[in-house]
């Protein structure tokens, strides 16, 4: 992590003058964190030891590091579905929460090992990512104060986030996935690859208020095939606007999108579809037909490699992990005690 007077730019001297600096980001983060109320504390004035939770190949990893990661609603949900228990105990998400903690860091290690680096102006550019997430300074401040982030400590866990990203990246990059694994995948999950097919009745209208007329009828009971064959414009009117069994990924896609809201015997509308007015009704919806192995593969493929390079990263964590000398140090007192086969507890 760059030190924060090094977050402080200042241009070359020209002809004797030296050009006013860029707006660093400390400076940015400085205005965020005095529009929440937080102070920036010096490093030096910070406590020398934190409270240490873990160590990881002797490097430390702190309490305010750990309760980061359980505050985080996003990562909370996370652990919560890698348990695969709708209301874990907080005992079972601190311990996943600990473990994760711990691989991290051990990416990290990865990253120094392959001497993966972040250019400060990269850094710069993820803090303004994330910058933007937030509709003022005020916000960006707040939420960085309710995840106990100052200057420097948020910077270090960007820094950290796109480290382990190309450390994965890194990882993966010759996994491949072949025909062979595709259609395996294909074959055991035939059954449920098929098309969705739906029933529809559409009334055509030419103008908004005819449409918004014809609504008004339906609510009131007016039956939808006779409205259709009454006052529809479409090539369907004298069916009562009956389109049929029809595929539902061949549908119009604001059709699409819009039947995929509606429950079975509703109707709804209006949808326009350039001068003319829809009033749809969905009849039904039914399993069609199994989707071919060549239809399916653009939807497979992509799965199959996310799960292969999950595989990758998680067997490459493991074997870090045996490898590794792990010490956990968090007591009863402090709820998660993780063990390990190489740990020592305290």
């Amino acid at each position: 992590m760059l030190a924060t007077t090094e977050l402080i730019r200042r241009n070359p001297v020209r002809g004797g003058r030296t050009t006013a600096a860029p707006l660093s980001w400390f400076a940015v983060i400085a205005m965020a964190c005095a529009a929440a109320g937080l102070v920036l504390v010096p490093p030096d004035a910070r406590a020398a030891e934190p409270e240490i939770v873990a160590r990881v190949n002797g490097e430390p990893l702190t309490q305010a590091e750990f309760q980061r990661m359980r505050a985080n609603p996003l990562t909370v949900r996370q652990l919560q579905q890698e348990l695969g228990v709708q209301d874990p105990g907080a005992e079972e998400l601190d311990r996943l929460a600990l473990r994760k903690l711990i691989q991290h860091r051990l990416v990290l290690q990865e990253a120094r090992l392959k001497k993966i680096s972040v250019k400060e102006k990269e850094l710069d550019e993820a803090v303004a990512a994330l910058r933007r997430r937030f509709g003022d300074l005020k916000g960006f401040g707040e939420w960085m104060k309710e995840q106990g982030f100052n200057d420097r400590s948020l910077f270090e866990s960007v820094r950290g986030d796109v480290l382990a990203d190309r450390v994965r990246a890194a990882l993966v990059k010759d996994v491949r996935v072949t025909d062979e694994q595709v259609q395996q995948y294909y074959e055991t999950h035939k059954e449920q690859l098929k098309t969705t097919e739906v029933r529809l009745q559409i009334i055509v209208l030419k103008d908004k208020a005819a449409a918004e007329e014809a609504l008004t009828a339906l609510r009131g009971g007016k039956d939808f095939a006779t409205l259709a064959r009454e006052r529809s414009v479409g090539r369907r009117a004298a069916k009562g606007g009956d389109t049929g069994w029809v595929a539902y990924e061949t549908l119009w896609p604001p059709l699409r999108k819009f039947v995929s809201r509606m429950k079975v015997g509703h109707a709804g509308g209006p949808l326009q579809n350039g001068n003319e007015f829809l009033v749809v009704r969905l009849g039904d919806r039914r399993s069609g037909r199994t989707v071919t192995l060549a239809e399916a593969k653009p939807q497979i493929e992509p799965y199959v490699l996310a799960l292969k390079r999950q595989e990758v990263v998680r067997d490459w964590l493991a074997d870090k992990e045996k490898k590794a000398k792990i010490e956990v140090l968090m007591g009863p007192d402090a709820k998660p005690k993780m063990s390990h086969p190489q740990s020592a507890t305290r």
